[in-house]
């Protein structure tokens, strides 16, 4: 009896698991990793905005380190690595080194950084401006000085990162540090 009772109970969260699989493929939810590369997607500002998978990354405008507004909407038609991060946050301190060299090494080919950095925290915009001058940073810089970019990416925790295609379309999320393999296996993936 307890056996039967066993096999059925793993073959329903069987059944249930693979349902639930389909349903998040579906909507766009579970990463498409192991398609090796995101399909390109019809009709992408028909896709709502939000923060999640598969939506349209929210508009901002931030003013950069260098005094120069930028939105992100500007750099439609590029791939875009949205990362929010802050300079006493040792996990974004260890990927920033990965960041800067994939700048790099695809710029050319439309890609671009935009480290969007939580000055809210920081004890003041000289240690931005230190870090960044000490890492040889060459992407952009945005400030979040009020915290509004943060609380509408409902940020919670350090480093966290957006992949988004040329299309504007938020394709991975990262929370945490990151690895230099993980970084290239997502940007190769973008469309």
């Amino acid at each position: 009896m307890v056996k039967k009772f066993l096999l059925l109970a793993a073959v329903i969260l069987a059944i249930l698991f693979i349902l639930d699989i389909t349903v998040l493929k579906e909507k766009g939810v579970i990463n498409q990793a192991a398609l090796g590369k995101y399909e390109k997607i019809e009709n992408p500002d028909k896709l709502p905005e939000g923060i999640e998978q598969g939506s349209r990354a929210p508009d901002f405008t931030l003013t950069d380190l260098r005094g120069e507004t930028l939105k992100l909407s500007d750099y439609r038609g590029k791939k875009v690595l949205l990362n929010f991060w802050a300079t006493w946050c040792p996990p974004c301190k260890a990927e920033m080194p990965y960041m800067q060299k994939f700048y790099e090494k695809y710029k050319s080919e439309g890609f671009e950084v935009l480290a969007v950095n939580m000055t809210v925290t920081e004890k003041s915009r000289e240690d931005v401006v230190r870090f960044v001058e000490e890492h040889d940073l060459t992407f952009r810089i945005p400030m979040d000085d009020k915290n509004q970019v943060f609380s509408h990416y409902e940020i919670m925790a350090y480093p966290t990162s957006f992949f988004i295609d040329s299309d504007g379309v938020i394709r991975s999320v990262a929370i945490g540090g990151m690895t230099e393999e993980f970084i290239e296996r997502e940007l190769k993936k973008l469309p």
